[in-house]
C-alpha cells in the first residue's frame, strides 16, 4: 500500500497491481506484470502505467550488470517496448541465466514480435510445430545484414532452408550494439505459405499452446549454436494479464476451478536396469480418499484436469504414460488386462504441461463399480542399463465435487492394444492405414459428439502422422504432424479448433516410418495409436468404451475393429507431406474434400536436392532474391551448412 506524502491530498492511497497466484499447500506466491511509476510534480501525482511486458521483462538478464546491460533496457524504454502485450525468457538449459527476451502483441490479422540476446553474430526465434527444431517455421537476422530478416523452415533435419514461397516477415526495427541484438518484426498470423507454419488462437485451454524455440550466435552467418538455444510453451493469445508460462496458466486455471487434487504417485519405485520396462502403479479409492475434502464420504469426484508430476532425477527414464478408471486394482498389472472394463482418461508424454477440460465437461471418478481405482501404466527407458535411480513420478489429479453438463470420453483408433504385436515395419518410407468403417460409429453414437482435442502418437521412427474423418465419401476432418518428433512430442496434440461426431462417419489413422523397427512395446519399438477426447461420452448397451483398435490375431473381440494396410513408399514424396513444399496455400486443420481412392502424394520442394552444401566462403548454388523492408539481399538456399 502506498500512500502520496508529498500531494495536499494526503488521504488518497495508491495500490501496487499484480497478478498473483497462491498455490493450495504452499506458501509460494508469484508476483509479476503490472508496475506503477510515480512521478511527482508539485502538488500533482501522476500515475503512468507501464506496459506489463516490458516492466516484467526489466527482470530479464539478471546476472548481467546494468553497464552491460544498458543497450537492452534503453530499448526497454522505448515506445515499440511498450506496446507489446506479453514477454518471456527463453532461457538455455545449460544456465538459466542466459536467453532470449521476447515479446509479442496481435492486432488484427498480424503477429508482432521482438526477440533481444546478447550476441555479435545472428540471431533466430521460430514457431516450433512440436517444440523443438524439426518442423519448425524460423526467421533468422544477421549482424552482417542489419536491414534484412530471412524467412525460413526445417524439416527431418536441423537445416534450416530458405523458404521459396515468399519472404513473409517484415523487418520493423534492429538494434546492434555493444554486444547485443535486438529485433521487432511482424508478420500475417496465416501467411498461406506451406513453408510458414500458421500462429493460431491458441486462448482455449484444452487446446495445445504454441511452442517457440530460439538461437544465436557470435558467427557472422547462422551456424551451430551450442548451448544458445532455447523453446517455451505460451500462449499466444492469453489474456495480457496472465503469465506468459504454460504450466502456470494451466496450474492457475485448474487452481481457481478445483475443488482440491488427489495425487497418484510411486511410493520409491526402483527402475530396473534393463532397457524396456512397463511398471503398473494402481490406487484405489479407499487408498486415494484421505486426499479428498471431507475424507471423500459423500463426494462427488469429477476430475477435470490433470498434471504430471516428474521426479527429476527420473526424468530422462520416464518415456511415457497413460491413465485408465478400472474396477479395481485386482490383477491390474499387463497380465490381467481386460481391455473392456479400462476407460482411458489421461496420458503423459515428454513435453507436455497437462489438460484442462471445458467448463461443462469432466470425467466421473469412482461413482460406479468401473471405475473405483486409477491405473497408471508407467514405461520407462534405460538403454545404458543404470541402477540406483528410485523414482516418485505419477499424476495429479484436479477435481471438482459438482457435477458437470457432460461426462468426457476418449476414442482409441489406430493399434492402441497392439495388435500388431511383432510386426516388422520395412525399411525406407512405409505407410500404415488403419481404417474404422462407419459401422463403428453409428454403433456408440446416437447423437452428435464434440470433439475438443485429438492426440498422435508414434516412437523415434515416426515421421507423420494423419488422423481424418471421413463422411459420405469426403473427408470433413484432418489432425495431422507434419514433421513427427518424439523427443519434443511423444503424443502430438494438434491446434484445432473443436468439431463434431456423427453417426456413420468413418476413421483413418495413417502412420508414416522412416527405416521403422518392429510394432512392439518397448521405447526401440513403435505404435500407432490415435486419441480423441470428446463429450458426451458414448458407450454400447454392453457398457464398452468407445473404442475401434485393430484385433490382430484376435478378430471378433471388439464391438467394431480397424482394417490395416501397410504400404511401401518409393520416396519421400510418398510421406504426401505440406509443410516444406512449394505452394501458395497451406492446408487447414479442418478441411472437406474428396477422399481420395489412393494415397496422395505432394512433391518436395525441388531445391532439396538442387543445392549443395558448401562452405558459406565457397557457396555456388542456386540463389534466392530477398527484399525485406526496402533492402534487397542474395541469400544462400541454405542458411547454415555445416555438420
Amino acid at each position: 500500500l502506498l500512500k502520496n506524502e508529498h500531494s495536499p491530498a494526503s488521504s488518497v492511497t495508491y495500490i501496487h497491481s499484480f497478478d498473483v497466484w497462491w498455490g493450495r499447500r504452499t506458501t509460494m506466491t508469484y508476483l509479476h506484470h503490472l508496475l506503477l511509476l510515480f512521478f511527482i510534480s508539485g502538488s500533482s501525482l501522476i500515475i503512468k502505467y507501464t506496459d506489463a511486458a516490458a516492466d516484467a521483462a526489466n527482470v530479464f538478464f539478471s546476472t548481467i550488470s546494468d553497464a552491460d546491460k544498458q543497450p537492452y533496457t534503453t530499448w526497454l524504454t522505448t515506445d515499440n517496448a511498450a506496446s507489446y502485450d506479453r514477454s518471456i525468457f527463453l532461457s538455455t538449459t545449460a544456465d538459466p541465466t542466459k536467453g532470449m527476451a521476447t515479446f509479442w502483441k496481435i492486432t488484427g490479422d498480424d503477429f508482432h514480435v521482438a526477440f533481444a540476446t546478447m550476441a555479435t553474430g545472428w540471431a533466430a526465434f521460430g514457431i516450433a510445430e512440436s517444440g523443438g527444431m524439426f518442423g519448425a517455421d524460423v526467421v533468422s537476422f544477421t549482424t552482417a545484414d542489419p536491414t534484412v530478416l530471412v524467412d525460413g523452415y526445417i524439416l527431418d533435419n536441423r537445416q534450416v532452408r530458405v523458404d521459396t514461397n515468399s519472404q513473409d516477415w517484415t523487418l520493423i526495427s534492429s538494434t546492434v550494439e555493444d554486444g547485443w541484438i535486438i529485433v521487432e518484426a511482424t508478420r500475417k498470423l496465416d501467411t498461406g505459405d506451406t513453408q510458414d507454419n500458421t500462429i493460431r488462437n491458441d486462448s482455449e485451454l484444452w487446446g495445445p499452446p504454441s511452442r517457440i524455440i530460439a538461437a544465436w550466435g557470435d558467427m557472422e552467418f547462422v551456424s551451430y549454436h551450442g548451448d544458445n538455444r532455447a523453446r517455451a510453451s505460451v500462449r499466444f493469445f492469453a489474456d495480457p494479464s496472465s503469465s506468459s508460462s504454460e504450466s502456470d496458466v494451466l496450474l492457475d486455471v485448474l487452481e481457481k476451478k478445483s475443488d482440491g487434487y488427489f495425487d497418484v504417485v510411486h511410493d520409491a519405485y526402483d527402475i530396473p536396469a534393463q532397457t524396456t520396462t512397463y511398471k503398473y502403479l494402481c490406487k484405489s479409492f479407499d487408498e486415494l480418499k484421505d486426499q479428498f475434502v471431507g475424507g471423500g464420504s459423500n463426494t462427488d469426484v469429477i476430475m477435470i484436469g490433470a498434471t504430471p508430476i516428474i521426479t527429476k532425477e527420473a526424468r530422462q527414464f520416464v518415456h511415457h504414460y497413460i491413465v485408465t478408471a478400472i474396477p479395481s486394482c485386482k490383477n491390474s498389472g499387463n497380465e490381467g488386462i481386460d481391455y473392456f472394463t479400462r476407460e482411458h482418461i489421461y496420458g503423459w508424454t515428454p513435453g507436455d504441461h497437462g489438460m484442462v477440460l471445458p467448463d461443462n465437461v469432466g470425467f466421473p471418478l469412482f461413482d460406479s463399480g468401473t471405475n473405483q481405482a486409477i491405473l497408471i501404466e508407467m514405461h520407462y527407458n534405460n538403454p545404458k542399463k543404470i541402477s540406483g535411480i528410485t523414482d516418485f513420478s505419477g499424476a495429479r489429479f484436479h477435481y471438482t465435487s459438482t457435477p458437470r453438463q457432460y461426462d468426457a470420453g476418449i476414442i482409441q483408433l489406430g493399434d492402441p492394444f497392439l495388435g500388431l504385436r511383432g510386426v516388422k515395419i520395412n525399411d525406407g518410407f512405409t505407410q500404415h492405414d488403419f481404417t474404422c468403417d462407419g459401422k463403428c460409429s453409428s454403433q456408440f453414437l446416437d447423437e452428435p459428439v464434440t470433439v475438443i482435442m485429438e492426440r498422435l502418437h508414434m516412437h523415434k521412427t515416426g515421421t507423420r502422422m494423419v488422423n481424418e474423418v471421413v463422411r459420405g465419401g469426403e473427408i470433413v476432418h484432418t489432425a495431422k504432424v507434419e514433421v513427427f518428433d518424439f523427443d519434443q512430442q511423444g503424443a502430438f496434440q494438434p491446434q484445432q479448433d473443436s468439431y463434431q461426431l456423427q453417426a456413420g462417419d468413418k476413421f483413418r489413422t495413417t502412420c508414416y516410418y522412416k527405416d521403422g523397427t518392429v510394432f512392439e512395446e518397448g521405447s526401440q519399438d513403435e505404435m500407432c495409436i490415435g486419441y480423441m477426447f470428446y463429450y458426451p461420452a458414448a458407450k454400447t448397451i454392453a457398457g464398452f468404451p468407445f473404442v475401434c483398435p485393430y484385433p490382430g490375431d484376435y478378430p471378433g473381440q471388439f464391438p467394431c475393429e480397424a482394417k490395416y494396410k501397410s504400404t511401401d513408399l518409393s520416396d519421400y514424396d510418398g510421406l504426401g507431406r505440406i509443410f516444406g513444399t512449394p505452394g501458395e496455400t497451406q492446408e487447414t486443420t479442418t478441411t472437406s474434400t474428396t477422399e481420395a481412392t489412393t494415397t496422395s502424394t505432394t512433391t518436395e520442394a525441388t531445391t532439396t536436392t538442387e543445392y549443395t552444401t558448401t562452405t558459406p566462403s565457397t557457396t555456388t548454388d542456386a540463389t534466392t532474391t530477398t527484399t525485406t523492408a526496402g533492402a534487397t539481399t542474395t541469400v544462400s538456399p541454405y542458411l547454415c551448412t555445416g555438420t
